[in-house]
């Protein structure tokens, strides 16, 4: 059983000028709030700055190809990291409410949404935090780590429809990219929402070789609740953008940038958009947002999955079966990402980083995607018929 709805630990880096020195960090759980000094520079804090940015300067190196020799943050190195990213979130204060919240919780696990103001801060792995007094990784054990970004946008919010949930599962593999697993991860989608679909619930469709074009033509003639992208991402450091690369009609890449994309896929009525490419969750070290999962969000989606770096096919796919499984039954999305943490870090190794690559954006960590309470008989009648 989990606590009332919008029981939720809120994490706010506040800067009202990003360049200036002063910043906050307000910590806000039901009619409980915290402010403390949010230090960038200077004594301890800009050590552990210091060793925060170096780490993931160096990962980015190790996965972009420019650091050989070198090797990715595993084990007591990746527990020293999170235990710096723990320590720059819940300093004094806010680790007493954090505390508190948690130890209210009937099941242990928190509700945490983190928004920053500043941008290269929200650009750091805080799903990787480790708290050293209780020995573990938080975003494994203690709580559902969700992002959100600043924006002026509200969230879509539609009343939960009564017909099938709808799926659309887009891949696009163009000449000359790294080879992908899209009709396993098609069919994994598929499996994790058979007993929906065997009740009459979900239905769940495929676009292959996707282009902005066709993209587009489906989800402007059909919406759907659940866009799941299976293809490649990169972030382009010149131009300080995230983009997708879809197919260009012959097969060839066609980039697809941050803004482009969301003029693709937003305000269609989607819940969900899932995006299984590298890179895909990174943010602007100066404009957050205009990273491809960020702008979505920004612009009103109300959840995207996508992945801070680049990740292994075998770990996309672990993510993507765990968080549809747990989301066909029922469990919300906060809890879903993080029992999908869990099966990586047990499947590939705690002790590595891939477990923390994924990265949920969401308005709101206790959201689902199941049909009303009542469509469970339903799912129940269609599994006995087997």
């Amino acid at each position: 059983m989990r606590a009332r709805r919008g029981d939720v630990f809120e994490l706010f880096v506040l800067a009202p000028d990003p360049r200036a020195e002063a910043a906050t960090l307000m910590a806000s759980f039901r009619n409980a709030r915290v402010l403390v000094p949010f230090p960038r520079g200077g004594g301890e804090a800009g050590a552990r700055w210091q060793r925060i940015i170096g780490a993931h300067e160096r990962t980015l190196a190790v996965l972009e190809g420019r650091a050989p020799g070198r090797s990715l943050p595993h084990g007591r190195e990746l527990r020293a990291w999170g235990r710096d990213l723990f320590e720059a979130l819940f300093p004094g204060d806010v680790r007493r409410l954090y505390d508190v919240a948690r130890s209210l919780q009937p099941d242990g696990v928190l509700d945490l949404v983190f928004t920053s103001m500043i941008d290269w801060v929200a650009d750091k792995p805080w799903e990787l935090a480790w708290d050293p007094s209780r020995r573990v990784f938080i975003a494994t054990s203690d709580a559902n780590f969700v992002r959100n970004v600043f924006t002026a946008v509200p969230a879509e919010v539609r009343q939960r429809r009564r017909e099938r949930l709808r799926i659309l599962v887009a891949t696009a593999q163009p000449r000359g990219t790294a080879p992908l697993a899209a009709k396993q991860e098609a069919a994994l989608v598929r499996r994790g929402f058979r007993p929906l679909v065997e009740a009459g619930l979900a239905s769940v469709s495929v676009l292959s070789r996707a282009t902005p074009q066709s993209l587009h033509r489906r989800l402007s003639h059909q919406a759907v609740d659940v866009l799941h992208y299976v293809g490649h991402g990169a972030w382009n450091e010149e131009a300080g953008e995230g983009c997708l690369f879809l197919e260009d009609g012959r097969g060839r890449p066609k980039p697809v940038d941050a803004a482009s994309f969301r003029q693709i896929v937003g305000r269609r009525g989607t819940d969900l958009v899932f995006l299984n490419a590298c890179e895909s969750g990174r943010g602007g070290r100066v404009d957050f947002n205009r990273g491809v999962a960020p702008a979505l969000v920004a612009a009103g989606m109300p959840a995207v999955v996508a992945n801070q770096y680049s990740v292994l096919d075998t770990a996309a796919l672990t993510f993507a079966r765990e968080f549809y499984a747990a989301l066909a039954h029922g469990r919300p999305l906060g809890d879903a990402s993080r029992e999908a943490r869990v099966a990586l870090g047990h499947e590939i190794g705690a002790e590595a980083l891939d477990w923390g690559v994924p990265v949920l954006f969401a308005r709101d960590p206790a959201a689902t995607l199941r049909a009303p309470r009542a469509a469970a008989r339903r799912v129940q009648k269609a599994r006995a018929k087997r």
